[in-house]
């Protein structure tokens, strides 16, 4: 196939240049091919090609790229000829084997698998399932007429060229989640959203909201969800349409079943999860907080103070607590309570408790009972995923018996924090609010190319309640000027907890206090020097905060700084 010129993706200019790479990999995969065929014939130029993305490609004024996901799929991100607001987020993968062959597989697939027990992995079940296919098929150097297929015949034959794409999709309808596997393969996308009959549409890391070309009619979706809520092992009916459960690769799901109670139809929404976290340094990079705020949180988190990491919906809450929770110290007991296993923590002693809903009270588990379970281990700290039920008053019982807990809430300021929590259903006494130390806000916000960036608002220190005008006192260290992008630290002498905590904690006297701004400033500039270092990884990450422990700060910096 002869390609095209192609227009650069950072720019917007008319100039065209040859992408080899985008040529040499077209020869090698050929329904890559055949789709920069059908696209030249489209007046769209030939794409970019990208090894991988990175944050700068949110400024393109124009996207027309393509990037690999694995050895058979691609993923083409396009804006020209667009005409609903939408970018595209064409998937590039082998296409559909024939019919007919696709029938005999099966039929000899469930002959011969019957009496066989496949591995519980997905990784394995993967390897598993292609050997299987292997047995299955006699494969041919001459293309194969599938109208003349023996149907008695033990072996199929199947054509060199078209076993690939049969792999492909034999391995993905039984051991993927069928049409949505590609989404998930991709590293890339934060959430994928089935709205109903329609388009699928999801949210990219670098991109923000595009829309899939993939349409699926109500049929297509009840079927698919059926098929997943099975894997997972919580079966969705129009007795039990609402469910929340994590599939088998880790994502998480929310499906809302049938037409009486989702006026489109079925819906679902998946959230993507990293395997490996994003580390406090790519966080700090990120802008969503500064280094010094950092710095702060790793004073008091490595001391126990408790703390709520406020926002509302997809301003990066979880991500931003997976992140501080680095500083607990490593040989602390840590405890995480949530609804769907999310957290990942690098700590050895480490309890992951998940709650189990059945239907029935009698046999569910609930945060509520989780909390409780957690106060007689005995923790250093207890990570809640989310607290909005009954669940948040034994969360300030447990902070009252000296248990810090750290969790993720919805609120947007610290007014409609305190509402909600001295409101049904979780009914905090307003003087109990001072239990927590520490409410930092989160947002996602407009940037000022337009598209979504993720800042931390402020860090609030709770300092008390006022009887007097029945109020809780709160300090706000930390704030973030939208205008400059830019955080303002309150200053040297600015933070009660400091004076109230830190002091009495470390066995220091009252005029010792400028030491621990001293630390702060030190703190940072460690983090800081992580990021000049090129120290991403989350685990990496962790295992220089272990060492700042284990040699003191001072020397670790020094050390770092002879890298």
């Amino acid at each position: 196939m002869e390609l095209a010129a192609k227009t650069s993706g950072a720019s917007s200019s008319a100039t065209t240049i040859i992408d080899k790479k985008l040529l040499e990999i077209a020869r090698k995969v050929p329904h890559l091919s055949d789709y920069l065929q059908k696209l030249s014939g489209t007046g769209i130029p030939m794409p970019a090609f990208y090894e991988k993305l990175d944050g700068s490609m949110k400024n393109f004024k124009i996207l027309n790229l393509i990037y690999p996901v694995t050895d058979q799929i691609c993923i083409h991100i396009n804006s020209i000829g667009t005409s609903d607001g939408y970018t595209e987020y064409v998937i590039i993968d082998p296409p559909e084997p024939n019919v007919l062959l696709s029938a005999a597989i099966d039929k000899n697939f469930a002959i011969n698998s019957a009496a066989t027990e496949p591995a519980s992995e997905f990784q394995q079940k993967m390897v598993y399932l292609e050997e299987f296919l292997k047995k299955l098929c006699t494969l041919s150097k001459v293309e194969v007429d599938y109208n003349k297929l023996d149907p008695k015949a033990k072996s199929v034959p199947v054509y060199e060229k078209d076993f690939a794409s049969l792999t492909y999709h034999f391995i993905r309808k039984r051991a993927g989640l069928g049409l949505l596997e590609p989404f998930l393969t991709d590293p890339y996308l934060e959430d994928i959203s089935i709205i109903g009959q329609g388009n699928v549409f999801v949210v990219h890391k670098v991109f923000g909201p595009l829309k899939s070309p993939v349409w699926l009619t109500n049929d297509d979706i009840d079927s698919l969800v059926i098929g997943m809520s099975e894997q997972f092992g919580k079966t969705v009916s129009h007795a039990r349409p609402v469910i929340d459960a994590t599939l088998p690769e880790g994502s998480r799901i929310n499906i809302v079943f049938g037409k009486d109670v989702s006026r489109k139809g079925t819906n679902a929404t998946i959230r993507r999860f990293a395997s490996v976290p994003l580390s406090i340094t790519q966080i700090i990079s990120s802008k969503t907080l500064d280094k010094r705020e950092a710095a702060y949180m790793w004073m008091m988190v490595s001391e126990g103070m408790s703390c709520f990491i406020n926002g509302e919906t997809a301003s990066g809450k979880t991500t931003t607590m997976m992140g501080i929770t680095l500083f607990i110290p490593p040989t602390w007991k840590v405890v995480t309570i949530e609804d769907t296993p999310e957290i990942t923590l690098p700590h050895n002693n480490w309890i992951s408790e998940v709650t189990r809903d059945t239907g029935s009270a009698s046999s569910s588990v609930t945060m509520f009972d989780l909390l409780k379970a957690a106060l007689r281990q005995r923790p250093n700290y207890i990570l809640v995923g989310e607290i909005r039920g009954v669940e948040g008053n034994i969360a300030f019982q447990a902070m009252q018996t000296g248990h810090p807990v750290v969790s993720t809430f919805h609120a947007a300021q610290m007014s409609s924090l305190i509402q909600r929590l001295t409101g049904d259903p979780i009914r905090v006494p307003k003087p109990n609010v001072e239990n927590l130390n520490i409410a930092l806000f989160q947002a996602a916000v407009q940037g000022k190319e337009g598209k979504p960036i993720r800042r931390v608002l402020s860090i609030n220190e709770i300092v008390g309640y006022n009887s007097g005008s029945d109020s809780v006192m709160f300090i706000p260290i930390f704030t973030w000027d939208p205008s400059t992008d830019s955080v303002t630290f309150r200053g040297r002498g600015s933070s009660n907890l400091f004076v109230s905590k830190l002091l009495l904690k470390r066995g220091m006297a009252r005029k010792d206090e400028g030491l621990l701004y001293d630390e702060l400033e030190l703190r940072a500039a460690f983090l800081e020097r992580l990021i000049q270092k090129k120290i991403f990884n989350y685990y990496e990450v962790y295992d220089h905060l272990v060492k700042t422990r284990e040699i003191g700060l001072e020397a670790a910096f020094k050390e770092l700084g002879k890298i």
